[in-house]
């Protein structure tokens, strides 16, 4: 064999080789479908503040996901996904966090104004 049908060769096996480890991430469908499910289960909590900033985050990777999974990067739509459904979760968990804390506040203003009311009775 000669030194260019080598080379040739080198050069078919190599992209081969390159196809076969892109074909080998199949499309992330289901987690891209996870991903969306998370995100609407986290805007559905109407976040503020930190959590609003954290759904942006995870419609910006739910995005990335599905552009990527367009253009057929298995493994970059696959990673995109992941991140937004984390991303989404950590929305949500905010979002439920900061309804408890105003919750609290809004218990703890009540409680102080019966206790009030209980001092001023009392005299």
């Amino acid at each position: 064999m000669t030194r260019s049908a080598l080379a040739g060769l080198a050069v078919g096996l190599l992209a081969a080789m390159l196809l076969a480890a892109c074909a080998s991430v199949p499309p992330p469908t289901a987690q891209i479908d996870a991903a969306d499910r998370a995100v609407r289960a986290a805007d559905a909590l109407q976040p503020r503040g930190p959590a609003q900033q954290a759904l942006a985050e995870a419609r910006q990777r739910l995005g990335a996901a599905r552009d990527a999974a367009n253009r057929g990067r298995n493994a970059d739509a696959l990673a995109a996904a992941q991140q937004a459904e984390a991303a989404a979760a950590h929305a949500a968990a905010e979002a439920r966090r900061a309804a408890l804390e105003a919750e609290v506040d809004s218990k703890a203003a009540r409680n102080a104004d019966l206790r009030r009311r209980l001092l001023i009775q009392g005299d």
